[in-house]
């Protein structure tokens, strides 16, 4: 008898994957894919052959990602912009009807975080929370259904967070920002569903991107989690879309004791924007130093 070789059966496996997947040829819009999460389910989707469309601020990192997709044969169309601007934001719809000519999916992933208490936070800062994670994605939505409603079907995929059941006081405005997107989708899904278009929402709980280095509280101060594996995750809910994704699983069980106990939200809720604002002090204070140390080695450069 002849045994096939175990590496011979996966590839067979991974092509009829490709072949038979539900995504092959979709049309996969995906913002903020230059690092993070976006990044990493452009990266997951790849073996699913879809065409994709990946847009985000910075050209260099968009580039690689690039590079990384097309290595891999995806038909691909990388596109620069800012997701707060009007002409990005249209930039983004005519290219891919440009040059695909439908939009099956969106995933709505660019988004910002900013630790800091409300009181002392900037009112540019607050802008642009509200402006990138909220008011864009409804805006380049509402421009994207238009779409899907013409073609009778689309997937609209948002992606809120997990601290929306347990809001940390140091992420005020940002909290608020994702609770709007988790309204956003609960409010819409039912009109959209009438044009077979399905609303998910994603809940992230604290991964491996740099979210944290963004937000100003270093990721090393926290327990975080495989970005693939939530990749992963997201694109089995573009196979099989439902309502809600709370990753990783067990946050689950946090939301039902939130909802269920009001002392359990505030204890924990505290505990965590506490432990956050640490952090990001933490954070703040080795910078200065850091700094400190530059200027003092630039200081005795010259003075040699």
């Amino acid at each position: 008898m002849c045994l096939r070789d175990k590496s011979d059966s996966m590839n067979t496996a991974e092509k009829e994957e490709k072949n038979n997947s539900k995504l092959k040829g979709k049309v996969v819009v995906i913002t903020g894919a230059s690092s993070g999460i976006g990044k990493a389910v452009a990266l997951s989707l790849a073996k699913h052959q879809p065409k994709l469309v990946i847009f985000a601020r910075r050209e260099k990192k968009l580039m690689q990602i690039a590079r990384t997709l097309k290595e891999q044969g995806i038909k691909l169309l990388p596109i620069v912009g800012d997701i707060r601007n009007r002409d990005d934001r249209e930039k983004l719809i005519d290219s891919t009807l440009k040059v695909f000519g439908s939009i099956d999916v969106l995933i709505n992933n660019a988004g910002l975080g900013k630790a800091n208490l409300f009181l002392e936070q900037p009112e540019e800062e607050i802008d642009e929370l509200i402006e990138t994670n909220f008011l864009s994605l409804v805006k380049l939505t509402q421009k994207t259904v238009q779409i899907m409603k013409e073609q009778q079907s689309g997937h609209i995929v948002n992606l809120s967070t997990s601290l929306v059941m347990l809001p940390a006081y140091p992420f005020a405005v940002y909290n608020s920002t994702k609770s709007a997107i988790m309204t956003f989708g609960d409010s819409i899904r039912k009109e959209m569903k009438d044009y077979g278009i399905s609303v998910s929402t994603v809940f992230p709980g604290p991964y491996n991107t740099n979210f944290h280095e963004v937000a100003h509280c270093g990721i090393d101060k926290f327990k975080v989690y495989d970005v693939t594996k939530l990749a992963n995750k997201i694109v089995k809910l573009l196979l099989k879309p439902k309502d809600n994704l709370i990753q990783p699983w067990f946050f689950s069980v946090y939301s039902c004791l939130s909802k269920r106990s009001n002392r359990f939200r505030k204890k924990v809720s505290i505990e965590i924007g506490d432990s956050i604002l640490r952090a990001k002090k933490l954070a703040e204070n080795e910078l200065k130093i850091e700094k400190e140390q530059i200027k003092r080695e630039k200081v005795q450069i010259i003075a040699q």
